[in-house]
């Protein structure tokens, strides 16, 4: 029964008309409560009202050409909002962050000099209006430290809203599936802006951001399917989590937060301030600055403003596409599936987008025991009906791989396998000179019709690649890759980033103790000893213990740790941890490119969080890179720091 429906009538006085009108408040209270968020499960604190505010202007009224210079810790001090350059004009990114900067040192001046003269001019005049009371001289010098710049997210948030419907409605199912609340489903609005297709700088991917390490806890991620980008999937992943983080904390804006911050960083932070509000307005410890801060506010203003466009009657959202669901019993190649279920390989793309590029382009097979969504039509019933046992395979497809030989370079590789210099440096994540050593042994990242065995290895090549043979000379890699240099650069895209320097992975003074190797390690970005203890088959509580740490103790960038080795051997223990460096620089260099470098100046109060994240916006470890001589867990005053300057492919 709907809320407008006709209600019998009695006689005045009649009990009949007292229970009809309490059954009509009664729905009527169900009816609103069910379409509007629950005050009581996400609470609008008075002390958050402002940030709240904030968001909601910056997802509904500020538009992607408009920057907001605004103080980072009264978000209801706006200096200006100044107009910026579209997307689509070439360059746009370069000069929209100096004139962000540009904006942003105009208002540390202006603050600096009205906290100790009278204010002249008209700017000058405009924000000392901001500041008032006893402290008003001290606020004003803190807040030149807290001038930061924010840009509108108009267009790119209704876009956001028109995608979810693809998916939204299967996401709010799934979380009252798991006792969670609806509301949640609106949590990619802050993170993505459900853009399915998200990858950020620092290796979260898909509309719910997982970071690798994160993801591979909950999802299956690998070369072949990376189940992040998967919307539903990665619900799922996000389900488990927040249900996980809101058990141990009781409170939904602290849970929320941990989706940002970590949940042993949130229950850090209760277990000094008590509640949310007290986290709010006084906890500044460890990586808790502006991003964590706000985002329970952002989430609040994301699910109001979302929710009011999905009731404008003009603004069409997208529907979700029917579907079926078959289990894989075996492997199966995409083009095999295309031809027997009658659809294209994009179709199968578009379904299932956690596929990785690898299976998309026919390198790899469709893993067994992937559940493959297939369009919802009778003619995918009856094909599914149908299938032939000839369409499953045993076994997946091997990889092609290349050992480089004396005499070899990145040209002659490629050149012999058919393929780009690119995508052979994209593909091993080779260094801006495409450097390949001796006895490496490289992917081959694209197959071909034309195959020539060598070594028991199997190497497919284009039917235009000529096979020659390779000369025993001495290696003539690096006079031919340097004089190509400036077209390999070009070629690479990347001609910005140094070498990694591969002796800050090592272990050192390795040495035994009770019969059992042992070695100490530097910490490098976004290690954790999570990390570690995957890697030595070790947990958590022993690492801490081994090196006299309290429990629950994080470990920082520049720290020094004593490991055990008694699992695995020191030389494995490096192989695993630069392979996660190299994952995480293939997943940020895929979706962004480095075209420049900048000096920045260390001041008081500088955190090598609020530099990466909340200044410049680059990760920790690319950061690292541009600065190994430097240790990054002390910072000096004036010191100076190379600055890399990034922007989304």
């Amino acid at each position: 029964m709907k809320a407008s429906a006709p209600v019998q009538t009695y006689p005045a006085g009649s009990v009949f008309t007292c229970l009809s009108v309490f059954l009509l408040l009664l729905f009527t209270s169900f009816y609103c409560q069910a379409s509007a968020p629950d005050n009581r499960k996400f609470p609008h604190y008075k002390a958050i009202g402002k940030n709240v505010a904030f968001w909601e202007k910056i997802y509904s009224h500020y538009s992607l050409t408009e920057a907001v210079i605004h103080d980072s810790e009264d978000l209801a001090k706006i200096y200006e909002v100044i107009p910026l350059l579209g997307e689509d004009v070439p360059g746009a990114a370069k000069y929209n962050d100096i004139f962000q900067q540009h904006a942003k040192e105009k208002y540390r001046a202006i603050l600096k000099k009205i906290a100790v003269q009278k204010p002249t001019t008209r700017s000058e005049i405009r924000v000392a209006a901001l500041f008032s009371g006893k402290n008003r001289t001290r606020d004003l010098a803190q807040a030149a430290e807290n001038v930061r710049s924010q840009r509108g997210q108009k267009e790119r948030f209704l876009a956001g809203v028109i995608h979810s419907g693809r998916y939204i409605k299967e996401i709010k199912r799934l979380f009252r599936s798991y006792n969670l609340p609806e509301e949640l489903a609106y949590l990619p609005h802050v993170e993505s802006s459900f853009n399915f297709n998200a990858y950020s700088k620092y290796g979260a991917a898909g509309i719910w951001q997982f970071t690798r390490e994160t993801g591979k806890g909950y999802l299956t991620i690998d070369h072949v399917v990376d189940e992040r980008l998967d919307p539903i999937l990665a619900a799922h992943a996000a389900a488990k989590y927040l249900k996980n983080s809101y058990e141990a904390l009781n409170n939904w804006p602290l849970a929320l937060t941990s989706y940002n911050y970590g949940l042993s960083g949130m229950l850090r932070a209760v277990n000094e301030q008590g509640n949310y509000e007290n986290v709010f307005k006084y906890y500044n410890k460890g990586y808790f600055k502006f991003a964590s801060k706000n985002f329970y506010s952002e989430f609040l203003a994301a699910l109001k403003v979302a929710r009011q466009l999905e009731q404008n009657p003009r603004i069409q959202i997208d529907r979700a596409q029917p579907t079926r669901y078959l289990n894989l019993p075996g492997y199966v190649h995409i083009s095999e599936a295309g031809r027997h279920f009658g659809v294209s390989a994009g179709t199968i793309q578009s379904l299932n987008p956690a596929l990785q590029s690898s299976v998309i382009n026919g390198e790899k097979r469709i893993p067994k025991g992937y559940v493959l969504r297939l369009p919802a039509t009778k003619g995918t019933n009856r094909a599914v009906a149908s299938i032939p046992s000839t369409l499953y395979q045993k076994q997946q497809k091997p990889s092609v791989f290349h050992r480089v030989r004396k005499g070899d370079t990145a040209v002659s590789i490629a050149r012999l396998h058919g393929i780009s210099v690119k995508s052979l440096i994209k593909a091993n994540n080779l260094d801006k000179y495409a450097t390949v050593k001796l006895q490496q042994k490289l992917t081959i990242p694209k197959a071909a019709r034309k195959i020539v065995q060598t070594e028991n290895e199997v190497i497919k090549l284009s039917p235009r690649a000529e096979v020659k043979k390779v000369s025993l000379q001495k290696s003539t890699a690096i006079p031919v890759l340097k004089a190509n240099k400036k077209r390999l650069a070009e070629d690479s895209g990347h001609d910005f980033l140094p070498k990694r320097d591969a002796s800050l992975y090592r272990v050192a003074n390795i040495h035994q103790k009770n019969g059992t190797t042992h070695g100490h390690i530097i910490v490098q970005p976004e290690e954790s000893f999570e990390l570690y203890g995957n890697w030595l088959g070790k947990t958590k509580a022993s690492l801490l213990a081994l090196n006299g740490l309290a429990p629950g103790a994080a470990v920082t960038p520049g720290q020094q740790l004593l490991l055990v080795f008694d699992r695995l051997t020191p030389a494995l223990f490096e192989k695993k941890r630069l392979a996660f460096l190299q994952e995480k620089e293939k997943t940020f260099l895929s979706a962004f490119t480095i075209i420049g470098q900048k000096i920045y100046q260390v001041i008081s109060g500088d955190t090598l969080w609020d530099i990466c994240y909340n200044k410049f916006d680059v990760p920790l470890w690319l950061l690292k890179r541009y600065n190994n001589n430097i240790n990054l867990a002390s910072l000096d005053q004036e010191q100076e720091l190379i600055i890399p300057i990034i922007q989304q492919i």
